[in-house]
């Protein structure tokens, strides 16, 4: 009886560690933000749904490779720009949008398009207009044009995403090795599509992340030096091999659709320090958190910011992807230690039983 109440005991100081004290920790080194948006709510609707790709093609040939190439669709342009910034020169590599149309979200593409510091959320870091990408004007109808430059982008999306994927090095080398081994034709066709799958999620990473980010790991180099970063941006980017360790894939989830997000609590203390109370939250949204208090801060000219990392604008999709390549680098046993952490619950389980047993037994014979 006395080792059923030590084990009562045991049971409810974890309950309270577990169910009281990491919630409240987790609460106060991760305050509360908004959730991930998908919809890009916060930005203007434009109608999509009458983009011509051709005349989209026309036009991305016109403009957009004056600074940028989309080399998986044959379209060569330019992919460098110099930036200058309180007198420092910084080398801005300008992104290849062969794959555009397949990782970003359509809307949040119009929006850049159309506004590219708004959509990228870094007002707060070019308030002088200075931003290397330039805002897009129609000759005649400016969302027409747009939504046709985003169709374009569609409709070359997925092929040159495929195509970087089947075509690259690593596809065909570790596909060649796969064809060597005994496996029958079934488990080969089995390796192979997981191989494109996961080769998929270094793509879609190295076309929405690694022109800042490097994956030592993974032998994934930046494109933009941490100097010239450190002019654009006002900060380097870190390495991501270990981030989903670090951070976590919860943390990540909402942190990629918008590292510009600041906490709930923030938001409101701002708005307190400057009006002395907090104030009915009348100007929100309707998809908007009742706590949320954003678009009186704006207003109100207090609206903390968030990191220098700009908004990414990626699919569910992709983003997903992302963080499935961020887990296959920096957490790539995690399949294994879950499963073995389950085998381990279980071998104690048995023991436990098993000592019980064997003490009652023992103490059976003494007394």
């Amino acid at each position: 009886m006395k080792e059923i109440k030590i084990l009562a005991i045991i049971v409810v100081i974890v309950g309270v560690l577990y169910w009281g004290v990491e919630p409240l920790a987790h609460a106060t080194f991760h305050p509360e933000v908004a959730k991930a948006d998908f919809e890009f709510k916060d930005l203007q609707d434009i109608d999509l749904s009458k983009g011509d790709a051709t005349r989209g093609k026309e036009i991305v040939e016109t403009n957009c490779v004056a600074c940028h190439t989309l080399n998986d669709a044959g379209i060569a342009g330019a992919d460098m720009t110099m930036y200058f910034r309180d007198n420092k020169e910084a080398t801005i590599f300008t992104p290849d949008i062969s794959t555009a149309g397949a990782i970003y979200d359509g809307k949040f593409l119009a929006n850049l398009i159309i506004d590219p510091v708004n959509a990228l959320h870094l007002a707060h870091k070019f308030p002088n207009g200075d931003f290397p990408m330039t805002q897009y004007f129609g000759l005649e109808d400016t969302n027409q044009e747009v939504a046709d430059i985003v169709a374009y982008l569609k409709s070359v999306g997925s092929i040159s995403l495929k195509k970087q994927v089947l075509e690259s090095e690593e596809f065909i080398a570790k596909k060649e090795a796969i064809e060597k081994t005994e496996l029958s034709n079934e488990q080969k066709q089995t390796e192979i599509a997981s191989l494109e799958e996961n080769l998929t999620n270094k793509a879609v990473f190295l076309n929405a992340c690694s022109r800042c980010h490097t994956m030592k790991y993974d032998d994934v180099a930046s494109r933009t030096t941490p100097e010239s970063l450190n002019v654009y941006l006002g900060s380097t980017a870190p390495d991501l091999s270990m981030m989903i360790r670090s951070k976590g894939k919860h943390y990540l989830e909402y942190f990629i659709n918008d590292p510009q997000k600041v906490s709930f609590k923030a938001i409101q203390d701002a708005i307190i320090q400057k009006e002395g109370t907090l104030p009915p939250n009348d100007k929100k949204s309707p998809w908007q958190d009742d706590r949320d208090y954003s678009n009186l801060a704006k207003e109100l000219g207090v609206m903390p910011v968030g990191l220098s990392m700009p908004r990414v604008g990626l699919t569910e999709e992709a983003q997903e992807r992302v963080v499935a390549y961020l887990e296959s680098i920096g957490d790539a046993k995690k399949e294994q230690r879950e499963t073995l952490g389950i085998y381990l619950m279980i071998f104690f389980g048995i023991m436990s039983v098993l000592a019980y047993l064997w003490k009652k037994r023992i103490w059976s014979e003494v007394h």
